[in-house]
């Protein structure tokens, strides 16, 4: 569960907004995009509309987050492409030993053609 507290001060009256923010992970110590937005919504909701937050900075932090899933995405995918690299890998070793075995197989079986003197 993670809480997000803001606060703010508005004018020279000095009134003073508090909001809290709960978003509850699914089972996820890390948050989601579900998440992001759900913070970003609660904290436009409750801004100071004498003091809007900046676009430049709800701008980059979105692009932020989409680097950072975009990051974490192609993690997933290179973590795929090296296990179905090692799976290649023990596939090629497993034919190799195949294939010198009948290396060894072809050789003993024309060894034993020549020494009885037909030709297969």
């Amino acid at each position: 569960m993670t809480t997000v507290t803001s606060t703010s001060t508005t004018g020279t009256t000095g009134t003073t907004t508090s909001s809290t923010t709960t978003a509850t992970t699914s089972g996820s110590s890390s948050l989601g995009f579900k998440d992001y937005i759900s913070l970003l919504t609660t904290q436009l909701k409750y801004q100071d509309p004498t003091q809007p937050t900046d676009n430049t900075q709800m701008v980059a932090q979105m692009a932020q987050f989409s680097t950072l899933s975009g990051i974490s995405d192609l993690n997933t995918t290179a973590t795929g492409i090296a296990s179905k690299l090692a799976t290649l890998t023990s596939l090629n070793d497993s034919l190799s030993g195949i294939s010198t075995k009948l290396d060894s197989i072809i050789a003993s079986q024309q060894a034993a053609s020549s020494s009885s003197g037909t030709t297969a």
